[in-house]
Order: C-alpha cells, then sequence, then structure tokens
C-alpha cells in the first residue's frame, strides 16, 4: 500500500486507530462538506459513532443500517451518514503488511441520483476505483 496516499483520520476530530484509515484527501473532502454547514457538531458525533461501530464489527458492518456494501462495484462499500446533509464515505477493506484495514476513500454529499452528476453514486465510485488503483499500484 502507498504510505504517501494514506493518513490517520483527522477531521472533525483525530480518531486514533490502526485499523480505519482515510486516502489522503478524506479529510479535507470531510472538511469542504461540513464546517460551515452548521452541521458540524451532528456529524462529528454520528461520525465517530459510526467509525467505532465499523472497529467493532469490522465485515460486520453491513449488518447495520448506517452501512452498505455497492454490489455492483466489488469490494467498495459505503457509511451513510444522514442528517441535515446526506453524507456518503466509500471505503474498502484491504490488507496492509499482513493485517485487515479499512481506507476511507472518498466523502460526498449524495444530492440526487443522475448518473452523470458530480453529486452522484456513479460519479463517486469512479473516483473511489481511481483512489484504489493508486493506493494499490
Amino acid at each position: 500500500m502507498k504510505e504517501e496516499k494514506i493518513s490517520k483520520v483527522l477531521y472533525p476530530d483525530f480518531f486514533n486507530s490502526d485499523y480505519i484509515i482515510a486516502y489522503s484527501e478524506v479529510n479535507e473532502e470531510l472538511k469542504e462538506l461540513i464546517e460551515l454547514s452548521g452541521y458540524k457538531e451532528e456529524f462529528t458525533r454520528k461520525f465517530r459513532r459510526t467509525l467505532i461501530m465499523l472497529e467493532n464489527l469490522k465485515r460486520n458492518c453491513i449488518k447495520q443500517k448506517s452501512f452498505e456494501r455497492l454490489i455492483k462495484n466489488g469490494d467498495i462499500y459505503s457509511i451513510r451518514l444522514i442528517g441535515k446533509k446526506n453524507i456518503r464515505i466509500l471505503f474498502m477493506f484491504t490488507y496492509d503488511c499482513g493485517r485487515e484495514v479499512v481506507v476511507l476513500l472518498y466523502a460526498f454529499e449524495e444530492k440526487d441520483n443522475k448518473s452523470k452528476s458530480k453529486y452522484s453514486y456513479n460519479s463517486a465510485i469512479e473516483i473511489a476505483k481511481d483512489r484504489i488503483n493508486k493506493i494499490l499500484e
């Protein structure tokens, strides 16, 4: 795994985990989505709770309504954080140095279902796939 493409989860609060890491741009994407939205406090609470659940349940997280596997897209999963904003964070399970880790790949606000819109799952999945390739190359 390319270490220069990876960081800890830093936004909105530092999340100390060796199991959950983030693609280098995810922290900034979250900041842009949340910082001035008036949703930061609620988002921070939900996001932290979801990360703890992911860390504890690992692959079994998809049994919870806050998570889903994007069936047609291989090993891409989604965290669904619904509130004032409809935030989605795409992630994958992979292995690094012989241990399983979760990599948060891309954060976006889902606003519509149009397949070509920058706010759609289809666009987000393409970005996530590109980031997977950059991490694993």
